[in-house]
């Protein structure tokens, strides 16, 4: 009997409550960002080199708050803003600065992504290097992997999106935005072929764009004689302006800084039928036209008249033998 009353005194007996020991709650950035402050149950703390900040507390069985303050971060180049979180238990709060209900009963991460945004300064140079005035290209067309296609000014500076956040198998990390140029006009034409060049504005500041231009060199020739002539080369731009330079003393005429498309070169003062000729610039080239002159009229009139003159008395003989068979 004794024996019983000590079992069931030893089962009354209360034992102490397990013990739990301090919950933290790790916040970490994607970027990587020194400076961004959260604030867990009113309580703030700061990221710092290594992007994360980390919150103590006693284990509990209640509902907690986090909070991400992002008004002051980047910096005259950069700028960063909140974009989304992963980890936070409640998927209806992923994109809410504050989040409420977040346990404190074990160690866990929460992940603050951010989308960044950099100051880009664009420019254009020439195949050999020479920068190209804004004047000439004062704008281009720029098409980013997210599909969203912008006209940017050249030499002037633009703020683009560089950084996005990429949730992808319950993993929250960042992905640089990446742009490709699809045109850059010039008097009408495209200077470039779509697609072929690009840059990420979070890999570099200022951008540099190669639009390529190219010297027509203009000559003509009498169509018969061979000898020069005209004295302007007139040139019709792809956007239908027209250029007229006047031949020199080696008479030839030459357009500088071209882009590539399709022209039509006319030659004036030829003192007969103007001649007018479409081509391809591609590349610098040299066309010759050829000009029918006042004298080529001439001959030619002169050739043709002499023909008919000889048909003519060809058939009056043949008529003549017909009669005296």
């Amino acid at each position: 009997m004794a024996l019983l009353v000590i079992t069931l005194g030893c089962w009354l007996v209360p034992t102490p409550a397990f013990a739990a020991g301090p919950v933290t709650v790790t916040v970490r950035t994607t970027p990587q960002l020194a400076g961004v402050r959260f604030a867990f149950d009113g309580r703030t703390a700061v990221t710092g080199a290594d992007g994360t900040a980390r919150f103590t507390g006693e284990h509990d069985f209640g509902g907690h708050t986090l909070a991400v303050d992002d008004s002051e971060l980047g910096s005259a180049g950069q700028k960063f803003n909140f974009a989304r979180w992963a980890g936070q238990r409640d998927p209806d709060q992923a994109f809410r600065r504050t989040v409420q209900g977040l346990p404190l009963r074990a160690d866990y991460t929460v992940t603050a992504a951010f989308t960044a945004r950099f100051r880009v300064t664009l420019r254009c140079v020439d195949q050999d290097g020479k920068p190209v005035p804004r004047t000439l290209v004062p704008q281009v067309t720029v098409r980013s992997d997210t599909g969203r296609t912008q006209r940017l000014p050249v030499g002037r500076p633009v703020w683009l999106d560089g950084l996005r956040p990429v949730y992808r198998k319950s993993v929250l990390t960042s992905r640089r935005v990446g742009y490709v140029l699809l045109s850059a006009d010039a008097y009408g034409a495209n200077t470039v072929d779509a697609g072929r060049q690009g840059f990420r504005p979070a890999e570099e500041r200022t951008v540099t764009f190669t639009t390529p231009f190219h010297d027509l060199t203009v000559s003509a020739r009498d169509a018969v004689f061979g000898s020069a002539a005209g004295s302007t080369a007139q040139v019709t731009l792809p956007d239908g302006s027209v250029r007229a330079v006047p031949f020199g003393t080696d008479r030839t005429a030459t357009l500088r800084g071209l882009p590539h498309g399709q022209y039509e070169v006319e030659v004036t003062g030829g003192n007969g039928l103007r001649a007018a000729q479409q081509i391809r610039l591609s590349r610098t080239q040299s066309v010759q036209v050829r000009v029918v002159s006042r004298a080529d009229l001439a001959l030619t009139a002169g050739v043709l008249a002499t023909v008919a003159l000889g048909l003519l008395l060809a058939g009056r003989r043949l008529r003549r033998g017909r009669g005296g068979v």
